[in-house]
């Protein structure tokens, strides 16, 4: 049996809509819950905060070609401004991922020179980094006069995808499920593939076309030469902000 960490979002759908595997478990949470069972050895593998892979990568190894990453755009991690990002003071930042609490602090601190409070209401606010559907539901109420999408604001830095997630499995369990992580990727692959299809027929609708928009013109789950260089991007972020373990790349892969 393999126990697979799900993130509850609408980005995973396309993940794990159409896999078929008697022995995969699917377990459901946060990205940064996730990291937490992945690291206490609750679940074998899962689709976690691709900073994880940094901060403990000699225990992880690399599902390849599959990622949550972004086109230009993400349109789900976005920061919710009052005011302009350089005039910030005080910022609430969702505790569930990893990899956006880091960029947006290296956003705001290196790129627009504020030194910004972090609070833990949203009310007290100047700014809020939202991910996943509540970045979603918080772009669609449009209150906010200033939004910022953390995938465009990467573009506009270093002209390369953002690799929001990646998935990581425990390098202890590779050896004796290989032939599971083997059979759970094409399984991964092929579900990608068959929702984009039927989104594209009509098959699939959602009840929004804004979410129609976002699966077609912002999300991708690919993992190329591109999105490793920005891989290289994002661990010397890391690096700014914490002690990393993991200092080679490309990655170690699990196939």
């Amino acid at each position: 049996m393999l126990r697979i960490g799900k993130v509850y979002y609408l980005n995973t759908i396309p993940l794990f809509e159409f896999i078929d595997c008697e022995f995969v478990e699917l377990v459901e949470g946060s990205p940064s819950e996730l990291v937490h069972l992945l690291r206490r050895g609750e679940i074998d593998g899962g689709i976690v905060s691709s900073v994880e892979y940094f901060l403990n990568g000699d225990n992880y190894c690399v599902l390849p070609d599959i990622s949550i990453s972004s086109k230009r755009k993400i349109c789900s991690v976005m920061i919710f401004s009052k005011k302009p990002l350089w005039e910030v003071g005080k910022f609430f930042i969702t505790p569930e991922s990893l990899t956006s609490r880091i960029f947006s602090l290296y956003l705001l601190s290196y790129i627009y020179g504020v030194k910004v409070e972090e609070v833990k209401s949203r009310e007290e606010a100047d700014a809020i980094l939202l991910i996943g559907d509540d970045a979603l539901s918080e772009m669609q109420r449009g209150v906010y006069p200033f939004v910022y999408d953390l995938a465009e604001e990467w573009y506009r830095i270093f002209k390369l995808p953002f690799i929001f997630a990646l998935f990581l499995f425990r390098k202890d369990i590779v050896k004796s499920k290989h032939r599971e992580i083997h059979i759970f990727k094409k399984q991964v692959i092929h579900s990608i593939r068959k929702f984009y299809n039927k989104l594209r027929t009509g098959e699939i609708y959602f009840y929004s076309d804004h979410i129609g928009k976002y699966f077609l013109s912002c999300i991708d789950y690919t993992l190329t030469d591109e999105h490793k260089k920005s891989l290289f991007k994002l661990r010397d972020i890391v690096r700014l902000f914490q002690p990393i373990r993991e200092k080679n790349l490309p990655c170690t892969w699990c196939l």
